[in-house]
């Protein structure tokens, strides 16, 4: 899947997501676009489904397929894992409780509810306490 139109969401996807796995192509995309404008369409007289077709294309086809980028991405990601996590206790599937957390900062863009910016903020706030609860951890191990 090749995002266009979200930088941020184009970085994430190639350093955070896993290139091998192509269950989300553009042909997917397509057959599902398709599927939506037909679902649209069907409730209109059939002499007035291309033009309709078309209309529903201008008006939603940029905003569909960002939607569509944005909702595929993080279903990739959600399965995607550092596979040395530290966090993990070892289990090789299950996200450990920073990534939890950083999806539902992911989500919470993916819904625009944040800017890039406060995306990026915000991830690496979640990155810098967590590495802040390390060090504590760490000196009350030191100091026993």
């Amino acid at each position: 899947m090749y995002i266009v139109d979200d930088p941020t969401l184009a970085l994430i996807t190639r350093f955070v997501g896993d290139s091998s796995h192509p269950e989300i192509s553009d042909a997917e995309f397509a057959h599902q676009q398709i599927a939506a404008i037909e679902a649209y369409i069907e409730r209109f007289p059939p002499p007035e489904r291309e033009q309709r077709a078309l209309a529903w294309i201008e008006a939603n086809a940029m905003k569909y397929r960002q939607q569509w980028q944005k909702q595929a991405a993080i279903n990739v990601l959600a399965k995607a894992r550092c596979a040395d996590c530290p966090l993990s206790g070892g289990d090789e599937w299950t996200p450990c409780a920073i990534h939890a957390q950083w999806l539902t900062i992911l989500r919470r863009y993916a819904v625009n509810e944040l800017s890039s910016r406060e995306y990026v903020e915000t991830s690496l706030g979640l990155l810098t306490a967590y590495k802040d609860g390390l060090k504590v951890c760490e000196k009350r191990e030191m100091l026993r």
